[in-house]
C-alpha cells in the first residue's frame, strides 16, 4: 500500500458527516467515513465527553485506547443536547451536512427536537443513520445494547468456547465493529443513491441485526435439521480437519478446505495410509470420525514444534498458523508490508500509531490521519465555520450549551 498523501483527498472528499453517535458501534461507522475522506464532526457531552473515555485500563500516557482506536480523522465540539442554545447548534451543522450519524435510546432525540422526521424537513438531502441495539420495532426495541449483551441474544456465545465449557464472548467487540461497518455500508449506499434522485434516507441498522447476520450459516443448519449445534472449539462442524492442534510448544490451526489439501496434510504427516483408510476417505468421512482423527493427528504434531509444523506445511500448500499473541502480530512483515499499522502524530503520545482502514482504493487506505481529538478541541472552529462571532461563542461557553 502507498503512503498517505495528505494533499488528496478520499473518494468521501466534500462530504460532512455529524456524528452524534458514542461508545463503539457509531463511531467505528464514523471513523470508517473519515478515513475515506469525509469530514467528520464528533459531537461530545461538555466535560466528559464520549463514555469510551473512560473505559481504560488499558491506557496510552493517560488516554483510553478503546476511545484512540475508534476516533480518528475527527473534529470534536462539546455542546449540551438538552439546552436549547446547543439543540440550534446541531441544527444549524446539520442544515449543513450531508449524513446525520444518531445511536441514541429511542425517543430520546424525538424528545429533543432532533428525531429524522424533523431534521429531513431542514435538510431533504440528508442521509440520517441510527444504529440501535435490538432495532427502531418489535416487543425489546427499548433494550439497551451492549456488544456482549447482544453476543448472547444472538446465539454467538452459544457457538464459541469448547465443548461442554461455559459460554465465551469472543475477544474483539465483533457486534459492535460489525454493525459500525454495515451502518457506513447504508451510508454510503444511500449517498450513491441520493446522486440519482436528490434525496436523502434514513438508514437504520442493530447490535441485533449483525449478531444474527454473524451466525447465518449455524442459524441455517438448525432450520435444516432443528438440531442445535454446541460450541465446537477450533473446530469447524462441517469440516475436518480444520480445528486447532497442540503441538510440542504451542498450537497451531489448521484448514484442510478440501480433498487435496487433506492428501498434501498426510503427505507432510508421513501418515500415506490415512487418505485411503474408510474413516477418512471423504470430508463426511472425516467429520463422522472427527475424535479419532484429532487424536492420529495431534499425536503427530506433539513431535516437533509449532514453528517446525508451521514451515513445513505451508511449504506443502497446506493451510495453517500458528496461534501468535499481539506481540508477534505488531512486529509481523507482512503487517507491515501492507501499512496495517500507521503512524499517526499526536500531541501527547510520542510514536502514536493506529491501526488503518481495512480496504484500500487506489493502493491507498486512510485518505486522512489525523490524531483522535480531545473532547470539544474544534468547539470554536466549527462554530465559527457556521458564522458564530467569538462573542457569541463566549456566550454559549458561559451558559454551559458548549465547551
Amino acid at each position: 500500500m502507498s503512503p498517505v498523501d495528505p494533499a488528496r483527498g478520499g473518494v468521501l472528499q466534500g462530504v460532512r458527516v455529524l456524528d452524534l453517535t458514542r461508545n463503539i458501534a457509531g463511531p467505528y461507522c464514523a471513523m470508517i467515513l473519515g478515513d475515506l475522506g469525509a469530514e467528520v464532526i464528533k459531537v461530545e457531552r461538555p466535560g466528559g465527553g464520549d463514555d469510551t473515555r473512560e473505559w481504560l485500563p488499558p491506557a496510552w500516557n493517560g488516554i483510553s485506547t478503546t476511545f484512540l482506536a475508534f476516533n480518528r480523522n475527527k473534529k470534536s465540539i462539546a455542546v449540551d443536547l438538552d439546552r436549547d442554545e446547543g439543540r440550534d447548534v446541531i441544527l444549524k451543522i446539520a442544515r449543513r451536512s450531508d449524513v446525520l450519524l444518531e445511536s441514541f435510546r429511542r425517543g430520546s432525540l424525538a424528545r429533543r427536537g432532533l428525531d429524522y422526521a424533523r431534521v429531513r424537513a431542514q435538510n431533504p438531502r440528508l442521509v440520517y443513520c441510527t444504529i440501535t441495539g435490538f432495532g427502531t420495532v418489535g416487543p425489546h426495541r427499548d433494550r439497551p445494547g451492549y456488544d456482549p449483551v447482544l453476543q448472547a441474544y444472538s446465539g454467538i456465545m452459544s457457538l464459541t468456547g469448547e465443548p461442554g465449557g461455559r459460554p465465551l464472548r469472543t475477544g474483539p467487540s465483533i457486534v459492535d465493529n460489525g454493525t459500525g461497518m454495515w451502518a457506513a455500508l447504508g451510508v454510503v449506499c444511500a449517498l450513491l443513491a441520493r446522486e440519482r434522485t436528490g434525496r436523502g434516507a434514513h438508514v437504520e441498522t442493530s447490535l441485533l441485526d449483525t449478531g444474527v447476520t454473524w451466525i447465518g450459516y449455524h442459524l441455517l443448519g438448525y432450520l435444516a435439521t432443528g438440531r442445535i449445534p454446541p460450541p465446537v472449539g477450533t473446530t469447524a462442524t462441517m469440516i475436518a480437519p480444520y480445528e486447532g492442534f497442540a503441538t510440542r510448544d504451542g498450537h497451531l490451526q489448521l484448514a484442510a478446505g478440501n480433498n487435496r489439501i487433506w492428501e498434501r496434510l498426510c503427505e507432510v504427516l508421513d501418515l500415506p495410509a490415512l487418505p485411503t483408510d474408510p474413516r477418512f476417505r471423504t470430508n463426511s468421512d472425516r467429520v463422522a470420525h472427527r475424535d479419532e482423527l484429532h487424536e492420529i493427528l495431534e499425536a503427530r504434531f506433539r513431535t516437533e514444534s509449532a514453528a517446525h509444523w508451521e514451515d513445513v506445511l505451508l511449504a506443502h500448500d497446506v493451510p495453517c498458523s500458528r496461534v501468535r499473541t499481539l506481540a508477534d502480530v505488531a512486529t509481523d512483515p507482512q503487517v507491515a508490508a501492507l501499512n496495517l499499522l500507521t503512524p499517526v502524530p499526536h500531541p501527547a503520545i510520542p510514536n502514536f500509531a493506529m491501526v488503518d482502514l481495512p480496504v484500500a482504493i487506489d493502493g491507498r487506505r486512510a485518505a486522512a490521519q489525523i490524531a483522535p481529538p480531545a473532547v470539544g478541541q474544534h468547539t470554536d472552529e466549527v462554530l465559527g465555520e457556521l458564522g458564530y462571532s467569538p462573542k457569541d461563542i463566549a456566550a454559549l461557553r458561559e451558559t454551559g450549551a458548549v465547551g
